[in-house]
């Protein structure tokens, strides 16, 4: 029987931009890819990376037996910084939340993570890292959370409670509906991800990284206290 591969790539055009998407399900591999976005931001601005992350769902026995207890696992992790996304199966890197702690390699994500330097935006973005600190320990710095930065920006407080498809629109003029897969299988457990999958990650979160790099190295956000959208 074959084996998945642990490192696998696809390539997407969207907007005229060729994204190189890179799936990982190799804990070693990590540090490795992680390196590719430490390269200094063009003109000092601000260094902005896309964040986002997919569950899926896990089932186990209680002491009944008859009963199940069902909660929420992270599948995936997904960054772009506007060239590259790269797609971590996280469900797939053996061990628990103290396996990682002492674990050189998943330390790179973890310190990556941290960096001050470093803002990391999403939809959604505030959920996602609480459930991951909680099952992880996995703690981000800088986080800002797209909505409530672009109502701030744009003076449009509607926009605190949109997705990404009109903050898309608004910001940059993208009709993601363009782009996105049409698919009704959601799957994000599964090894390796079908190539619609990883197409839906790498078109949400490189949205993410256009919104939020538009918004944060314009000069009406540079003027806002980073106070009013930043999570803590």
């Amino acid at each position: 029987m074959v084996q998945p591969p642990e490192v696998y790539e696809e390539t997407f055009e969207l907007n005229g931009v060729q994204i190189k998407t890179t799936v990982i399900s190799d804990v070693k591999e990590i540090e490795k890819h992680i390196s590719s976005f430490l390269c200094p931001p063009i003109n000092h601005q601000t260094k902005v990376i896309g964040f986002d992350a997919e569950w899926y769902l896990l089932r186990s026995p209680t002491h009944l037996k008859l009963v199940t207890y069902a909660y929420s696992r992270c599948a995936t992790i997904q960054l772009c910084d506007g060239h590259s996304c790269l797609i971590i199966q996280l469900n797939w890197l053996c061990g628990g939340s103290a396996y990682w702690e002492n674990y050189i390699p998943f330390k790179a994500l973890v310190n990556f993570l941290r960096l001050p330097n470093i803002t990391f935006v999403g939809v959604g973005i505030k959920e996602n890292l609480a459930m991951l600190e909680k099952q992880y320990g996995i703690v981000c710095r800088n986080a800002v959370e797209l909505g409530p930065l672009a109502a701030t920006a744009m003076r449009m407080p509607r926009l605190s409670y949109c997705g990404v498809d009109e903050l898309a629109f608004v910001v940059n003029g993208f009709h993601l509906g363009e782009h996105r897969p049409l698919t009704t299988a959601y799957d994000w457990s599964c090894k390796p991800l079908g190539k619609d999958l990883v197409k839906l990650a790498t078109v949400n979160v490189y949205s993410y990284f256009k919104i939020g790099s538009t918004l944060l190295q314009s000069n009406v956000v540079g003027g806002l206290d980073s106070g009013l959208v930043r999570l803590w």
